[in-house]
């Protein structure tokens, strides 16, 4: 029996995309509503690390096609969490010791991108492209109406913002909570393992994640994507 709940979400990232994947499994009405054109406009990014706790709940919600797509996708397993300071000396390591991607207790390196591509498996009827969310307007019996910048509306039960954490939508629901700034700042890169940067690089980083802890509350973050040609089926 399907669920009458009707639930609308702000935003195809990955928040958005696994709620939708958790209600559809369920039989509860989900649309979501992504303002860029089309599913590749965003190649921007960089990895992520799933932990087993994350891998559960993925498990969980995804169909097992979908799942093992994410297997597939999965960077090698880290095996470890690694400190380092500023000149690259051990503090410290905690072992992390199941690499079987196939595993759920494991850490599971993946790309952004990838991660996306994969929870959008099953989901053309659910996604709208192209949808600029612009307002949103209660309705008769709780019911609420999501506008887009096209003039086009999307009523529904429940309305989720998944946009971010510039969230249009939680900027016309709570604009008394404006985000604030932290003093905090980052800045990213990427770079291709050639054979010139690997030699230069700390063995560390090859095995999972690796922070160098510099003076200052300042430190660097950094870790390897690799990707190993083992079998990663999932055992049942």
């Amino acid at each position: 029996m399907t669920n009458p709940l009707k639930v609308i979400i702000i935003g195809a990232g990955t928040g958005g995309l696994c709620l939708a994947q958790g209600l559809k499994a369920d039989g509860i009405a989900v649309d979501v509503f992504e303002r860029e054109r089309t599913s590749t406009d965003r190649q921007g990014g960089y990895k992520l690390t799933i932990a087993p706790t994350g891998n559960r709940a993925l498990k969980e919600c995804l169909p097992k096609s979908v799942f093992q797509k994410l297997v597939q996708s999965s960077a090698r397993a880290s095996r470890g969490v690694f400190f380092l300071d500023e000149r690259l000396k051990p503090l410290l390591t905690i072992d992390l010791p199941n690499t079987d991607l196939g595993s759920v207790d494991c850490a599971r390196p993946i790309s952004r991108i990838a991660l996306r591509e994969v929870l959008l498996q099953g989901l053309d009827d659910v996604v709208h492209f192209g949808k600029k969310f612009v307002g949103f307007d209660d309705g008769p019996a709780g019911r609420v109406t999501a506008r887009f910048e096209d003039g086009t509306t999307a009523t529904g039960d429940l309305l989720v913002g998944a946009d971010g954490a510039n969230s249009y939508v939680r900027s016309r629901l709570l604009p008394h909570a404006p985000r604030e700034e932290t003093g905090i700042m980052s800045v990213s890169g990427k770079i291709g393992l050639n054979d010139q940067v690997r030699a230069l690089t700390p063995q560390p980083i090859f095995c999972g994640p690796t922070l160098m802890l510099g003076p200052k509350g300042c430190f660097l973050f950094a870790n390897a994507m690799e990707y190993a040609g083992t079998d990663t089926s999932i055992p049942d």
